[in-house]
């Protein structure tokens, strides 16, 4: 079966509303697990923003966030229902009654929906026999306000900031409530990170009280992450909450640099104006020591916060490069890095320089390919009978790869 056709079967048993299919061609299971996020007083809006472990008062001032009086990206974190209860999926070999490990995969910045992602889980789970998670990053996929993929209320939102910002570039309707949320709060990376990274631990704990029946309560559990999902899966592999992930494998796919060494400036992603002010924010904030954001200044503290900390080692390639290098040492044997050569938003040379360090002298293994065909970073794998063939090669190869790194690991 060529990619584009497995994609198109896997799409359309996908997008069932059941909560649990079997497709018996492919030896696949989807299960949809309802979940309900713990940390909501984390966000923009909550009427308690202290930090609860430290009994420490905090306090965001509105002030802080950008509004431009348009309801549809103005509204408050906090207010956002779906981002607070929400599905998550389970897709495991249908042979399989119990998976003896999982995988969680995490997704690509200002997505919508899984679709891209199915053949990826899907071979994923055949190869290895593992159950893979696909679960949501905060205000993305099933977490995401629907209005924000109305194309007629995103258009105005596009248009206002083609107004607002003359200058501006990669300005569309795809993007256009993430570009205005970013740009309103660039925080909101580390808000909706932290919550998505407390979501996670939350999920692990349900497998090991055997609340998720089909996966073992031992199964092991490993990380694969996809451009953003590498940011996140790279700190919390670095973090390892409550020793949860210390023997996990983590597999990064056109990622693993640090932030501000990726340029996700596109129609599809993030305009230009945000990405900017992004970017400056992060400087300023870690130049003056988080001066300005006394709250990202507390849960970035490194004795106070030892593992929500490791955010800020991520953010420029300059700053905490040494403490970085270290802890990325430690980890060099179980972390790889798939990276694209003509990937525009993730280069591969800042993949080596992150991963493998300023004197690469960090053995974290970084597989750089070049597929015969066009390619994007948002698409890697485009659905076209036009070299059918080599996208079907391709794809395999990168699948392999992945599959052959978590089956080394694997206890027969």
């Amino acid at each position: 079966m060529e990619y584009y056709e497995l994609y198109e079967v896997l799409k359309d048993h996908f997008n069932s509303t059941k909560d649990f299919i079997e497709v018996e061609d492919l030896n696949l299971t989807i299960e949809s697990i309802p979940f309900t996020s713990g940390v909501c007083d984390l966000l923009h809006g909550s009427s308690n923003l202290d930090c609860m472990r430290h009994k420490q008062h905090l306090e965001t001032h509105e002030n802080a966030y950008l509004a431009y009086d348009k309801p549809s990206v103005d509204i408050k974190d906090i207010d956002i229902e779906c981002n607070k209860n929400f599905n998550y999926y389970i897709l495991k070999r249908a042979d399989i009654k119990t998976a003896k490990g999982c995988i969680l995969f995490l997704h690509g910045l200002n997505e919508k929906k899984w679709d891209k992602y199915l053949p990826w889980a899907y071979e994923l789970a055949q190869r290895t026999h593992k159950a893979v998670i696909l679960f949501p990053i905060a205000f993305h996929m099933d977490r995401a306000e629907p209005v924000w993929s109305d194309r007629r209320q995103m258009l105005e939102i596009a248009n206002f900031r083609k107004n607002k910002y003359p200058e501006n570039t990669n300005y569309s309707f795809v993007n256009a409530a993430i570009s205005s949320r970013l740009e309103a709060h660039p925080q909101r990376i580390f808000w909706s990170g932290l919550q998505t990274y407390s979501d996670i631990i939350e999920v692990v704990k349900n497998i090991r009280s055997h609340k998720l029946k089909s996966i073992a309560p031992d199964a092991s559990l490993d990380l694969f992450g996809y451009s953003i999902g590498s940011f996140l899966s790279v700190i919390i592999k670095m973090a390892d909450p409550e020793s949860l992930f210390t023997e996990s494998r983590l597999f990064c796919f056109c990622g693993g640099m640090t932030i501000d060494r990726m340029f996700p400036i596109s129609r599809y992603i993030m305009d230009g104006q945000s990405a900017i002010k992004m970017q400056s924010i992060f400087t300023e904030l870690l130049s003056s020591d988080f001066k300005s954001d006394n709250r990202l200044k507390h849960y970035q503290n490194e004795i106070l916060h030892p593992q929500e900390s490791w955010f800020k080692m991520m953010l420029r390639y300059n700053y905490f490069q040494k403490e970085r290098e270290e802890r990325l040492k430690e980890l060099e044997s179980q972390i790889k890095v798939y990276v694209l050569e003509k990937d525009e938003v993730a280069p591969p040379a800042e993949a080596l320089n992150t991963l493998k360090g300023g004197y690469r002298n960090i053995g974290v293994e970084v597989e750089i390919k070049d597929f015969p065909y066009e390619y994007s970073h948002m698409v890697p794998f485009p659905l076209t009978h036009k070299n059918k063939t080599e996208i079907t090669a391709a794809f395999n190869e990168f699948v392999s790869s992945a599959s052959n790194f978590y089956n080394a690991n694997l206890k027969l």
